[in-house]
């Protein structure tokens, strides 16, 4: 198995819908795998999910479960409200059987637009395209929705953090301490820009807190940053270079 892509779901049919398209053209020579962990929607997102989760256990415990059940060599991991650019997955993949030193490597998007998303409202899109940039260092992969060698996040058991607030509904912050893990087992993460707008990565801004609620999304954010803190101290900015 070449590819194993996560995709995490809380009421995001339009845009599942959509990946699901796509990934099933970008891959079909590729040996693949697509794990859908859904978190309680009510949208019928479940009727498409590989697990459905009765409840929303929050983003750590669904995107753990995804990794647990991941049989491929890479690991994608993507959000149930983003729509990659076609054949750049390929362009990722690709990056990564010809550079064996580099174990996890990410989407940098290189340049915001203002448009109106999908309900009408003016927002952003973030732009790609397919040329690939020399890759960059000191950047969290896992933000740029990063493909990463499985066997090395299995070696140093990195997972998404469960402890205090982690593991349960919320959101903020998971990123960042998966980021921090990377660094603390040296892995090697690259990010690559897109080069210029022939391709639109579609990214359905603040969906969550639209989902949550603005109340209770500032609550679980501020919750789990204090959890943060008391595991690494203040050091979500200290972004150390990896290569």
């Amino acid at each position: 198995m070449k590819i194993s892509v996560n995709i995490l779901t809380w009421n995001n049919m339009s845009t599942l819908f959509d990946t699901l398209l796509i990934l099933k053209e970008d891959l079909r020579d590729i040996h693949n795998e697509i794990i859908v962990v859904d978190n309680g929607s009510t949208d019928g997102c479940c009727e498409m999910a590989t697990v459905c989760n009765f409840e929303n256990k929050g983003v750590s415990v669904g995107k753990n479960q995804a990794l647990e059940l991941s049989q491929g060599e890479y690991v994608l991991i993507l959000d149930g409200d983003t729509v990659p650019v076609p054949n750049s997955i390929n362009k990722l993949i690709e990056y990564l059987d010809e550079h064996e030193d580099c174990d996890a490597i990410g989407f940098y998007a290189n340049k915001y637009t203002n448009q109106k998303n999908r309900e009408g409202q003016a927002t952003h899109h973030e732009i790609y395209c397919h040329t690939l940039f020399e890759p960059q260092v000191q950047q969290q992969s896992i933000a740029y929705y990063g493909i990463f060698r499985k066997n090395v996040l299995d070696k140093h058991d990195i997972r998404f953090p469960e402890y205090g607030c982690f593991n349960k509904a919320g959101y903020g912050w998971e990123e960042t301490d998966f980021y921090m893990q990377m660094c603390e087992a040296k892995i090697k993460q690259w990010v690559v820009g897109m080069n210029t707008a022939s391709g639109k990565y579609y990214h359905e801004v603040n969906s969550s807190i639209r989902e949550m609620g603005h109340d209770k999304y500032m609550t679980s954010s501020k919750e789990r940053r204090a959890d943060f803190v008391k595991k690494w101290g203040k050091k979500e900015k200290k972004y150390r270079n990896v290569r």
